[in-house]
């Protein structure tokens, strides 16, 4: 069941606020750490935080969220190389988006799983922009988040159709989420969510879930999957690496049918965005130093891989994370919206 924060004292939402937000930052940090290693080749499960410049280990003091690169303006207290940016907007980003998905679907177990959905995305990207590659690790472990809503769903802490706390009556909140599988709504929210094409034929409750995440997620990444070897068989040219195709089977899995076309619609024209300024940033990288595998995983650059060039590769990865917190967070408003207009 999840609550929403409008059930809670101003005081009440204001710590339950600041600890998403504390934890977002936290797990910045950690997928910030996790990114580099990958993409590096060193392990992340051994090995303490060290300085990318100097390879100094890091103390307790150079580790806080946000707090350590404004404390040392940006650069290492050991060598006093400067630090990329990047670490602290992470951080912020993910203290922003922890925040963000509490205020729209409260507090329980969906926060839980977009909250690690999220940082799932946030690795991933980091992972595509440096090398051009999605490693299978990050789809798994979406699958795993999304088996686990499952689970919870069947123990009935999350009900289906799964509608953002912050947008339903408060009479039908309680109603829908103490929905167990099979079982007849006596109250019907409005708004549109995840199993929501799926309730009027089997009921509310995992089942619609269930047949809505894999609708979502066979639909997208099957139909994107089959596009991308027609274009490539026609055109002789590759068009999308198989890491964002599996990337897009994964988040639809939690988006449904009807939210993974629009989260793929958004994702199209972000990454449209984003090609034209990587490509006006960089209009003559090098070719060869870094690759977009076919088969998604992290592999290194290599002439033999056959790779397109740099200045025309571009990761779509942040496009896919970027698309699909707007549409968790905002999609089933539009939605709700549209199917309104007929």
């Amino acid at each position: 069941m999840s609550l929403p924060l409008n059930i809670f004292t101003p005081s009440q939402a204001a710590i339950l606020i600041g600890v998403a937000a504390l934890l977002g930052a936290v797990f910045g940090s950690f997928v910030n750490c996790l990114a580099w290693r990958l993409v590096h080749g060193e392990s992340v499960l051994a090995g303490r935080s060290h300085c990318t410049s100097c390879g100094h280990s890091l103390g307790v003091l150079d580790l806080i969220p946000v707090v350590s690169w404004l404390a040392l303006r940006g650069r290492c207290r050991h060598c006093g190389e400067r630090v990329s940016p990047r670490y602290v907007i992470v951080e912020l980003l993910m203290a922003a988006l922890f925040v963000a998905l509490l205020v729209v679907y409260g507090v329980g177990a969906p926060w839980l799983a977009y909250a690690a959905l999220a940082c799932i995305l946030m690795g991933a990207s980091l992972v595509d922009l440096d090398t051009y590659t999605i490693p299978n690790g990050f789809v798994i472990a979406a699958a795993a988040v999304w088996l686990l809503m499952m689970a919870a769903s069947l123990a009935g802490a999350i009900g289906f159709p799964l509608v953002p706390a912050a947008m339903r009556e408060p009479a039908a909140l309680v109603a829908a989420d103490s929905l167990l599988a099979g079982a007849a709504p006596e109250v019907v929210s409005s708004v549109f969510g995840v199993g929501s094409l799926f309730a009027p034929l089997v009921g509310a409750g995992w089942l619609a879930g269930l047949l809505d995440g894999l609708a979502g997620g066979l639909l997208v990444g099957g139909g994107i999957l089959l596009f991308s070897l027609v274009f490539d068989a026609v055109t002789g040219k590759t068009s999308l690496g198989g890491g964002d195709v599996k990337l897009l089977f994964a988040v639809g899995l939690f988006l449904g049918a009807a939210l993974s076309l629009l989260n793929l619609l958004v994702a199209c024209v972000l990454g449209l965005v984003f090609a034209a300024f990587r490509l006006r940033r960089a209009p003559s990288a090098p070719c060869g130093k870094a690759v977009k595998d076919v088969a998604g995983e992290g592999k290194g650059a290599s002439p033999e891989s056959v790779p397109p060039p740099v200045d025309k590769a571009i990761p779509f990865g942040p496009a896919i994370a970027a698309a699909t917190m707007l549409t968790l967070l905002g999609g089933p408003l539009v939605l709700t919206w549209y199917v309104g207009l007929f």
